[in-house]
C-alpha cells in the first residue's frame, strides 16, 4: 500500500516538474539569456534596422543574415548606413518603390566591375574632383534624418529583387542641368521612370 501511494506521489512530483520547470527557466532566460535547448523563445532580432521574427538557433540567424543580404555580399554596419543616409539624400521625398529603385542603382554599381566594390566607395566616388552624387557635393547627405521608410526601402532592396532593370544612373530630370540631361539621354540605355528619377544603364 505504501509502494502505492509512493509511486503516485514520484509520478505527481514528475508532472509538477515537467509542467512549471519550462516556465521557470524562461523566466530566468527572459532576464539573463539563458534558455534549454528543447525550448524555442522567440525574439525580435534586428539585421541593420531590419526587424524579424527569429529564434536563438545561431545557424537559423546566420542563414537569415545571408538571406537579408543576399544581393549584397559582406554588408558592413558603416556601408549599411552610408546607404540609407544617401538613399534619403537622394530620394526623401519619393515613396517607398522610389527609395527602393536609388537604393538599388547602388548596390548595382556596388556589384559592377565598372565602380567601387563597396556603398561607402560608390557614393564617395569622384569624378573630375567632385562627388558623383550631388548630396554629397552640397553637404545635404551630411544633414539628414534617415526615416523608417527609408530604411524598410533599403531593406527590400538588399533582400528582394533590382527593381531598375540594371540602371547605373539616375537623374532628377526636373532638377538636372540641361546639358547633363542630355548626356543621360544620348550617352546612357533607358531602363525605367518613377517619381522624379529616370533610371539608366
Amino acid at each position: 500500500m505504501y509502494d502505492k501511494y509512493a509511486k503516485m506521489l514520484a509520478a505527481l512530483a514528475v508532472v509538477v516538474l515537467l509542467t512549471w520547470t519550462p516556465l521557470f527557466v524562461t523566466e530566468i532566460g527572459g532576464r539573463n539569456g539563458y534558455h534549454t535547448e528543447e525550448e524555442t523563445i522567440k525574439y525580435t532580432y534586428q539585421i541593420s534596422g531590419y526587424s524579424m521574427q527569429e529564434t536563438t538557433s545561431e545557424p537559423r540567424i546566420i542563414k537569415e543574415k545571408e538571406l537579408v543580404k543576399k544581393r549584397l555580399a559582406n554588408v558592413s554596419a558603416s556601408d549599411y548606413e552610408v546607404l540609407c543616409r544617401i538613399v534619403q539624400a537622394e530620394a526623401g521625398g519619393e515613396d517607398m518603390l522610389g527609395k527602393q529603385m536609388v537604393a538599388d542603382v547602388i548596390i548595382n554599381r556596388v556589384n559592377s566591375p565598372k565602380f567601387p566594390n563597396s556603398v561607402e566607395g560608390v557614393v564617395f566616388q569622384g569624378s573630375g574632383g567632385k562627388p558623383q552624387f550631388s548630396p554629397v557635393r552640397d553637404g545635404r547627405y551630411y544633414s539628414v534624418s534617415v526615416s523608417a521608410q527609408t530604411r524598410k526601402a533599403v531593406d527590400a532592396a538588399l533582400s528582394g529583387e533590382d527593381t531598375t532593370n540594371g540602371a547605373l544612373y539616375f537623374v532628377n530630370a526636373s532638377k538636372a542641368d540641361p546639358s547633363n540631361l542630355t548626356w543621360f539621354e544620348n550617352c546612357l540605355s533607358f531602363r525605367v521612370e518613377h517619381g522624379g528619377h529616370r533610371f539608366y544603364k
